[in-house]
């Protein structure tokens, strides 16, 4: 099972994004939902076309543990806002036989080889499942859904209702070349009460950017 990250609270009378967070986790609970291709050319020819899930698995959740604002949460003892240390992610496993899957979650790891030995152990506990789930699941997570068959240009995923959902939705795509490069369409769902398109921008930049640094040591 993997361990609860740390946290620290957010001090609401520091906090630049107060005013923001009050108007959008209270106000008209908005979200950002945006989509649009990376560059894995380089990432995707060390690793094969077939096998850029796990770097891409590493590559979104570096850069999502890199940024404050795709940590902010819910400190469930007392409900106050505050940062995880860390989060880990939340991914899927795909059935075939059923075209069902199963959650499981992968301990973030700052070391590639660590982290990608522990997903791809969590992959195999996952193929083995026929649960939703394949374990419990601590708080300081985000989701990722990861969609091979596809190549698309918009997700839109409807987030709580209540607003007080923070946390990071990702989607990755089908990978293609068109004109001699390998992209992927990659989706970034996030409230507005966190993030703006700033942020989101800058995240499809440092992945971007992750991806071109994993291709050298793969």
């Amino acid at each position: 099972m993997v361990k609860e990250a740390g946290y620290k609270p957010l001090d609401m009378k520091t906090w630049a994004r107060t005013p923001y967070y009050n108007y959008y986790a209270h106000g008209s609970k908005g979200m950002c939902a945006v989509t649009a291709d990376i560059d894995i050319t380089a990432m995707a020819k060390k690793a094969g076309q077939d096998k850029i899930y796990i770097p891409m698995l590493y590559a979104v959740t570096k850069v999502i543990n890199a940024r404050k604002e795709f940590r902010v949460g819910y400190c469930k003892e007392n409900g106050e806002l505050m940062v995880w240390d860390y989060i880990s992610p939340i991914h899927r496993v795909f059935h075939p036989d059923t075209e069902t899957f199963t959650r499981v979650c992968t301990e973030w790891k700052e070391n590639y080889k660590e982290f990608a030995k522990g997903a791809e152990a969590d992959i195999a506990n996952g193929e083995k499942c026929a649960t939703l789930n394949a374990d419990e699941f601590p708080d300081s997570v985000f989701e990722l859904s990861y969609v091979p068959w596809l190549r698309y240009t918009s997700v839109n995923m409807k987030m709580s209702e209540s607003g007080k959902y923070l946390a990071p939705i990702v989607t990755v795509g089908k990978a293609e070349e068109i004109d001699g490069k390998i992209k992927l369409p990659l989706t970034m769902q996030i409230s507005h009460a966190v993030a703006d398109g700033f942020h989101i921008a800058r995240f499809f930049k440092e992945v971007t950017e992750e991806c071109e640094k994993l291709a050298a040591s793969l």
